[in-house]
């Protein structure tokens, strides 16, 4: 696991309009997702203002963001800490992301089934991961997340949108170690926007729940990597 400042990933790190704190919360928030700080241990602040050139405060304010999250933990007389690795949790969020997603898209009416195929976020995803072959696991595990926060979106509900943004930022690390042992995630992932794309919706339901039960077999042999 690296101990270096992460930039904010493709997706999920603001707009052009984004205030300096947002952007400081999101640069803070990359490390914290990608395991850039030792596991357990106190994160201080010093260190990473004087890395993105400000003061502590918006450091400390980004840190009581993620710790609201989930993604730090808050610690009395401590500071803060980054959160550990936990083979059970990452499990419990691989399942619940199938479960919701796979619910959800079972549950779409037929008038949104038929706007499938005019979904401009994943047509637009899916032009970005055929121009060129990606060899970064940082920017497969973020179109990732992006694909599933858009087919969560589906469903109008926003507890399983926000639901699922929760478990993208937890899985973010182990998606990157994914690489390692599966051959083509970018296949996977064209394949998953292609049927989405071409309304093939019952494909489509069968592919996730596949893409779901690939990872969590593999669980513990990723968590074992992960962990070295």
């Amino acid at each position: 696991m690296g101990q270096t400042l992460q930039q904010g990933s493709a997706f999920g790190s603001g707009t052009a309009r984004a205030t300096a704190g947002d952007r400081i919360y999101h640069a803070i928030k990359a490390s914290v997702i990608a395991y850039a700080f030792p596991e357990g241990k106190r994160i201080y602040l010093e260190p990473i203002a004087e890395h993105l050139n400000v003061s502590t405060t918006p450091v400390r304010e980004a840190l009581n963001r993620l710790a609201a999250e989930g993604l730090v933990v808050k610690a009395p007389r401590k500071g803060f800490l980054a959160m550990s690795l936990v083979a059970d949790k990452l499990l419990g969020h691989y399942e619940m992301t199938k479960l919701l997603l796979v619910h959800e898209l079972e549950e779409l009416d037929a008038d949104a089934r038929s706007r499938l195929p005019r979904h401009e976020a994943i047509a637009e995803v899916l032009f970005k991961l055929n121009r060129r072959d990606i060899k970064n696991p940082e920017t497969l595990a973020a179109y990732t997340a992006e694909i599933f926060r858009q087919f969560a979106a589906l469903s109008g509900n926003t507890h399983v949108v926000h639901s699922i943004n929760r478990a993208n930022d937890h899985l973010h690390y182990i998606r990157t170690v994914e690489y390692s042992r599966l051959p083509d995630i970018q296949g996977e992932l064209i394949m998953l926007c292609e049927l989405l794309l071409g309304g093939h919706h019952e494909e489509l339901v069968k592919t996730v729940q596949s893409y779901h039960d690939t990872r969590i077999e593999l669980l513990p042999e990723l968590f074992e990597l992960a962990k070295r």
